[in-house]
């Protein structure tokens, strides 16, 4: 499959989650709304992106780190609001603080910004995961449904892991292979990028459809302050 392709299907994926959040819209908690946020984002980004490098032919370079910021803060700020504790809460919160700073940081330094930053994608990355592990063991202790798929988080969580994985390595190897444009592995390397963001936002869809159960449980008696 040619790396054109994948990319384009890659992309209009990005449109499935919006379409799945406007009829589910009303079963939105708070977190599925944050969600909602990095959609739009994703959207934006995507088009502003592919706009830049496709039609004006300058490297877009400076958007995949603005977007790499974003998505860190966004997606932490999901598991920020469906983590219970208050404690972590707060410690999620100061992570996220610490994250954009050295981002900004990152970014200033000579070429930080307008080249790709491998160290903020690979830090965004690693931060998600972590949520990630830290969300299936609060679920584990407080599992309040016996079908796990039926839980917009499980389906989120899942796409995550698989993505930011997958991308991990990428990030890391980036300067060395990924921009090299070596033919072989450029194109495997950028294959596996794309097949990694369509199944993930696939798996957003499928979350966002499954929203119902997460407003039913928001709004049970046991949840009511």
């Amino acid at each position: 499959m040619k790396i054109g392709l994948t990319t384009f299907i890659s992309s209009l994926v990005v449109f499935l989650p919006l379409i799945i959040i406007i009829l589910r819209k009303k079963y939105l908690t708070k977190e599925l709304k944050i969600l909602f946020l990095y959609v739009i984002a994703s959207i934006g980004f995507e088009i502003f992106s592919i706009t830049w490098a496709k039609i004006l032919h300058i490297p877009n370079h400076f958007i995949l780190n603005t977007f790499a910021l974003t998505e860190g803060i966004l997606i932490s700020s999901i598991f920020q609001e469906a983590f219970i504790n208050k404690k972590l809460k707060k410690n999620t919160f100061i992570l996220i603080i610490i994250y954009t700073l050295v981002s900004i940081y990152l970014f200033i330094m000579p070429n930080g910004f307008f080249k790709f930053n491998s160290i903020v994608n690979a830090l965004s990355c690693l931060l998600i995961i972590v949520w990630v592990f830290v969300y299936f063991y609060q679920l584990l202790q407080t599992l309040q449904v016996i079908k796990l798929y039926t839980l917009p988080l499980f389906w989120i969580s899942v796409g995550c892991l698989l993505y930011f994985s997958g991308t991990l390595f990428i990030f890391l190897y980036s300067d060395t292979i990924l921009f090299q444009k070596e033919p072989i592995l450029y194109y495997q390397l950028w294959n596996i990028y794309y097949v990694l963001l369509f199944v993930f936002r696939v798996l957003l869809a499928i979350g966002l459809w499954f929203s119902k159960t997460a407003f039913q449980l928001s709004n049970s008696p046991s949840n009511l302050n």
